[in-house]
């Protein structure tokens, strides 16, 4: 049996034979599963970023911002209340970074929440701003990197934290000049920054590993104003103006690998305040005037956008991190809250008879695609709904035969994937409408006109679920040879009287009237409807 395979090779040809089948209608490639309020507090919360479930924020506390931590299920706990604003958190793992101003200017701090330490990580006299912060991928070290006065225009420093004990090492600068460099973002050994050194505002960037000091190099020069940049792995983003004065600003990205410029969204109003993790982006949105600032996303390897929130009010600040979405909301009352969404990896799909709305047949035959991000797909769980639990079973992209639950109406199919790494898809379902009962088609009137003369022939059709058959009128002579034919092909069903008229040429005389219906599940009349009519 085809559905005992279990081989990675049986598990690779049921993929190729799931990507033919182009009857099924996939659902998108991204999706929201839930959304939900994380907080929910009378004051404000704002500035949320991510790191796996970790979630960090800035809450405002009487006249001071402090700043909280938490998972996505929680209000979470404060990590800073010291006095003065502490601001703009970033999270990595379980270090967390921020700009804080306890000191009487803007230094950076850092937090571990596995050990629950408070360290500096620069106090420098004059002001560092707007942090960030990556794990160096093969080492015990995170890079914080951040914007910084000392050197009379802004530059960006960079330092080491060692994450088995909190130690920071000293600050570098990343981008000497005498020109302001701003809005940094680390990822890994890259970072990224607005630059001002050609004449306005483009997106550099600099890597820590090649050659003994780095290498900086250009991302965007374009004449417009690029701004907001974000990084993960080897994808940038950025906010970007080069179309403003048609459509609003854009969300474009580079392909540092390839060296590929790519618009991301460029959809009339602004989009700003791109956030990247893996292959999904997700930005502000200001394309609809009925539902305020959004947040929607892109996933980058099918190249589809899928709304995050489209709620009324405004909704901002979004965050990115292992298929989790946190944004400041101020649906409620004008007091900005953070919010999440969960999204699914997954690229998933059944149909019922190759998408068919109507069937006759309890029999039917079921199509499945999926894909999934984190492993090759290998169960899958069928249930009807209203039928009994489903029963885990190898993927395959055919199921066939299925039988749906008994009795005429809406059947249900659901299914749930899993892949070699477990992660499960959400339930995805398929319905078709059941119909084994024909409809019953009646001519209740004799007909008598002269030839020549316009004929009008009535007929009644009913059906316990079609709105609409197909009729076909027959006129048949005495030797039964048809001479007339008539086809209509949506006649809607119940007590309305329908009519075929026609200027009757026929030889005077007396004809058979034959009816036929055939609902939408294709299930024929119960019986004929039978007249007669007479020409004089």
């Amino acid at each position: 049996m085809k559905a005992k395979l279990t081989t990675v090779l049986a598990v690779a040809f049921a993929l190729t034979l799931a990507a033919a089948a182009c009857a099924v209608a996939p659902a998108g490639a991204t999706q929201v599963t839930s959304t939900y309020a994380v907080t929910a507090g009378k004051v404000a919360e704002t500035n949320p970023d991510l790191s796996g479930a970790n979630l960090v924020w800035q809450e405002k506390t009487g006249d001071n911002w402090n700043i909280y931590a938490g998972g996505l299920s929680g209000p979470g706990t404060v990590i800073c209340s010291a006095v003065g604003d502490q601001i703009l958190p970033r999270v990595s793992g379980n270090l967390v970074v921020w700009e804080d101003h306890r000191n009487g200017n803007a230094d950076i701090y850092g937090y571990d929440l596995a050990t629950h330490k408070s360290f500096p990580v620069c106090v420098e006299p004059h002001e560092q701003v707007a942090p960030r912060i990556s794990a160096l991928p093969g080492t015990t070290l995170a890079w914080v990197v951040w914007q910084d006065k000392r050197d009379g225009d802004w530059q960006i420093y960079g330092a080491t934290i060692d994450t088995t004990n909190d130690t920071v090492g000293a600050a570098a600068a990343i981008s000497p000049g005498a020109h302001d460099q701003t809005e940094p973002d680390v990822s890994g050994n890259t970072v990224v920054w607005v630059d001002t050194r050609y004449g306005d505002q483009d997106i550099l960037g600099y890597d820590r590993t090649v050659g003994p000091t780095g290498y900086t190099f250009l991302i965007c020069t374009d004449d417009a104003v690029q701004d907001e940049p974000a990084i993960s792995g080897n994808t940038v983003v950025w906010r970007d103006a080069r179309n403003a004065a048609t459509s609003g600003t854009d969300i474009y990205g580079y392909d540092l690998l390839t060296g590929r410029e790519f618009a991301v969204c460029t959809a009339t109003g602004d989009q700003s305040s791109p956030a990247v993790d893996q292959d999904l982006v997700v930005w502000n949105d200001a394309r609809s005037a009925a539902s305020g600032l959004d947040v929607r996303g892109y996933d980058l390897t099918l190249q589809q956008e899928f709304p995050v929130v489209t709620a009324p009010g405004w909704q901002g600040q979004p965050t990115l991190s292992d298929y989790r979405v946190a944004w400041a909301d101020a649906r409620n009352g004008g007091i900005a809250n953070l919010w999440a969404a969960l999204l699914t990896p997954w690229n998933a799909g059944i149909s019922i008879d190759h998408g068919a709305a109507w069937t006759h047949n309890a029999t039917a035959s079921l199509q499945l695609f999926a894909q999934s991000k984190t492993g090759g797909v290998w169960q899958m769980t069928l249930a009807n709904v209203g039928g009994p639990a489903g029963v885990s079973e190898a993927y395959w992209p055919v199921k066939s035969p299925w039988y749906l639950t008994p009795g005429d109406g809406r059947k249900t199919v659901t299914v749930k994937f899993a892949d070699v790494s477990a992660a499960l898809s959400p339930t995805i379902s398929s319905s078709i409408i059941l119909d084994t009962h024909g409809p019953a088609i009646r001519v209740p009137a004799a007909v008598s006109v002269k030839r020549g003369a316009r004929a009008s022939i009535g007929y009644r059709v009913t059906d316990n679920l079609s709105p609409r058959v197909a009729v076909t009128i027959r006129l048949l002579d005495k030797h039964g040879n048809i001479v007339r034919v008539f086809v209509v092909a949506r006649v809607s069903t119940g007590k309305v009287l329908h009519s075929i008229r026609f200027v009757c040429k026929l030889k005077a005389g007396s004809y058979r009237v034959r009816a036929w219906a055939s609902d939408l599940a294709g299930n024929e009349q119960v019986k004929v409807g039978a007249n007669k009519l007479t020409v004089t």
